[in-house]
């Protein structure tokens, strides 16, 4: 450990992240990393297991069961599954570790004995008083920099007077705007101005209230929900505040707000689990379904994963944004050696009435057929219970097994009518009813996603994981107008996408394999971002006759650059990512220590659907540093180069562009400090 501390410090000390017009942002992060090293030497003393026994190639006791990135207790944003009761304790620290043969844990507990010496079992625990608090969380801190992320591009358009063009999801900064290029300050503006940089900060606080041992009522608050420091400065603009004329003197920043992501009721019945409410959706790996609570593998590291619900930090959790949340009823029980869940999904309730004159303030719903629902059917093996994750631990750790889990997830979503006009449901009231009028959508759509996860554990300290997930889409629109009275236009939809991961480790060292695919189309409609001249009924005002092209829920993060940003996600895609993983601590420890290092290549399913009609969507390499401690903290810091390929081409007359431009490399810096609760 010393030998690290001091390579830490030595590099804090006499190294520099860069000059010139980067040192202000890089020396920011400097400052921050420095700052979670020294927090990383007073938290985090080197209390990790000594070299596994050589006559059974397992750790000591004190880090048998070790799992302390995957805790038992139930998190309130998992969906469709039955939270798991309290796990038993692990095995104390300072347990004898003298034995000649060692016994299950589980064995060991029960019978009080390890080896033929004593052993004292610890008295159970007070049942606790009803009602009580239970409450996790994290809190993030993101500091970002990236350079050239609009690839060097920001062409003037001849169809739109006010945009700026690029093949990029990343605009480039407004002083290379051509409208501003041209302005009345154009002698001000810095022609060479590539950075965009900002730090980004979130709270998310997961209480549950228990009012019984079969009852509780959960929820998922985001305080500053990726707030952007110093977004919301405490300024009226147009020199409205004698106290603050201008925006250089606001002394603070206003109030932020709290966003409600879940709110939902749970009953534990005879026959199974009952969940109603507002609540996350996550499925699998996360490519369709992603309640923003990550899964089972933080980047290229698989966690520890015995079974039952995660905690809202878990895996890629502490780095997630967005998610998918559904109003929803769900009840879930076991048929079995499977586990069964069906849902009832209000997607969207159609033209609500607004009534001022009714004394309560319920709105109504003005219409069925307009409604768009969604059933659903979850079959799953994993544990769940906690006498399954108990079992599962011994399997895995004790007896150097394997296991395998799978599921199916099926939907199945109508929608018959649908408002005419683009005023959305909940801007109109009950006097705007027939505004409007209807259109016949007739949509449906039947979706599949089938999952597997298989892990191996030949030695305490060496094991492998395989993780997979394909999903598939095939439905039907029967008018996809934007407008009544024309002549019907239907579209088909069918599209896939699929995720692989496979890992290896043994003690500090990993390697990973990250592979996937998503079908595209031929309409130029690039990435996820989307734009105004690309409906569903029309691409550059010829008709869309098909819709293929999947898209990765934005959750699932692949790499720091190229999909994360460039292109917003996965879509007409196929990419192969392998990553070593070196770190100072064993795996199966909670001390993390170690770097990360990358290579991704990715290419188009279908060349016709980028901007430059080419195949190659270019090579992304990566560096990732990691300090933390599992369950408490991390902090990370990664550098991401990109070399885009000619799929990212801007050629003339695209969206009207007025010249031709080529791709230029682009990089990012993207730090990441989360604490634990």
């Amino acid at each position: 450990m010393a030998a690290w501390h001091g390579i830490i410090a030595s590099a804090i000390r006499t190294g520099s992240l860069g000059r010139g017009r980067h040192a202000q942002h890089l020396g920011v992060v400097g400052l921050w990393v420095a700052a979670a090293i020294g927090l990383t030497l007073a938290l985090t003393q080197p209390t990790f297991a000594e070299p596994a026994d050589p006559d059974t190639d397992k750790a000591p006791a004190a880090e048998e069961a070790p799992g302390t990135d995957e805790t038992d207790a139930p998190a309130a944003g998992e969906t469709d599954e039955i939270p798991p009761e309290d796990t038993p304790t692990d095995t104390p620290a300072d347990a004898p570790t003298d034995a000649p043969k060692k016994p299950s844990l589980l064995d060991e507990i029960d019978s009080g004995d390890k080896g033929g010496q004593a052993w004292d079992v610890p008295a159970a625990p007070a049942p606790p008083t009803y009602p009580f608090f239970e409450y996790h969380g994290y809190f993030r801190l993101r500091p970002d920099l990236i350079s050239n992320g609009h690839l060097g591009m920001a062409v003037r358009s001849e169809k739109f007077d006010s945009r700026v063009l690029t093949t990029s999801a990343i605009l480039p900064p407004l002083s290379l705007w051509p409208a501003t290029r041209d302005g009345d300050f154009k002698d001000q503006i810095d022609a060479q101005a590539n950075d965009v940089a900002g730090t980004n900060m979130r709270l998310r606080f997961a209480p549950t209230l228990h009012l019984s041992d079969s009852i509780r009522i959960a929820m998922t608050l985001d305080l500053f929900d990726n707030y952007l420091f110093g977004s919301s400065p405490d300024y009226a603009g147009a020199l409205q505040r004698p106290d603050v004329p201008l925006l250089a003197f606001a002394t603070g920043t206003r109030p932020g707000t709290v966003s409600v992501k879940e709110a939902y009721g749970e009953w534990k019945t005879l026959l199974g689990l009952i969940r109603f409410g507002r609540q996350s959706s996550t499925w699998g790996l996360g490519i369709l379904a992603n309640g923003g609570g990550g899964n089972g593998w933080d980047g290229a590291r698989p966690v520890d994963t015995f079974g039952g619900a995660r905690m809202p930090w878990e895996g890629s959790g502490h780095d997630a944004d967005v998610g998918s949340y559904a109003d929803r009823i769900a009840f879930v029980t076991k048929l079995g050696p499977l586990y069964a869940s069906y849902f009832y999904d209000f997607v969207a309730e159609g033209l609500v009435g607004s009534d001022p004159s009714r004394i309560d303030g319920q709105n109504r719903d003005l219409e069925q057929r307009d409604d768009a629902r969604q059933h659903g059917i979850a079959l799953f093996s994993k544990p769940m219970s906690a006498q399954e994750i108990a079992g599962r631990k011994t399997k895995l750790l004790d007896d150097n097994g394997s296991a395998f889990d799978y599921g199916v997830y099926l939907l199945y979503r109508t929608q018959e009518l649908d408002l005419l006009g683009t005023t959305a449901p909940a801007d109109l009231s009950s006097g705007d009813a027939g505004a409007d009028g209807f259109i016949p959508r007739d949509a449906w759509a039947g979706i599949g996603d089938a999952w597997v996860r298989w892990e191996s554990r030949p030695t305490f300290a060496r094991r492998f994981v395989v993780e997979g997930e394909f999903a598939f889409i095939q439905g039907q629109i029967n008018d996809a107008n934007t407008v009544g009275g024309q002549a019907a236009k239907p579209k088909d939809m069918q599209m896939w996408g699929g995720a692989l991961k496979a890992a290896f480790q043994n003690e500090g060292f990993g390697l990973t394999l990250d592979a996937g695919a998503a079908s595209g189309d031929d309409t130029g409609c690039f990435g996820v971002v989307g734009d105004g001249t690309c409906s569903l009924d029309t691409v550059y005002g010829q008709p869309n006759v098909q819709v293929t092209a999947f898209k990765f829920h934005r959750n699932y993060r692949v790499d720091s650059l190229l999909f994360r940003e460039v292109i917003g996600g996965v879509t007409n895609a196929w990419y192969a990512k392998p990553t070593v993983s070196i770190n100072a601590y064993p795996f199966y420890v909670p001390q993390e220590l170690g770097l990360d290092l990358s290579v991704l290549y990715a290419g188009a399913m279908d060349k016709l659907g980028t901007p430059g009609q080419g195949s190659s969507l270019g090579t992304e390499l990566e560096a990732k540093g990691i300090l933390g401690q599992r369950g408490l903290f991390q902090s990370s810091i990664a550098f991401s180069y990109l070399l885009p390929g000619d799929a990212f081409d801007l050629l003339k007359g695209w969206y009207g562009a007025t010249e031709a431009k080529q791709p230029e490399n682009t990089w990012r810096l993207l730090g990441n400090l989360t604490l634990m609760f």
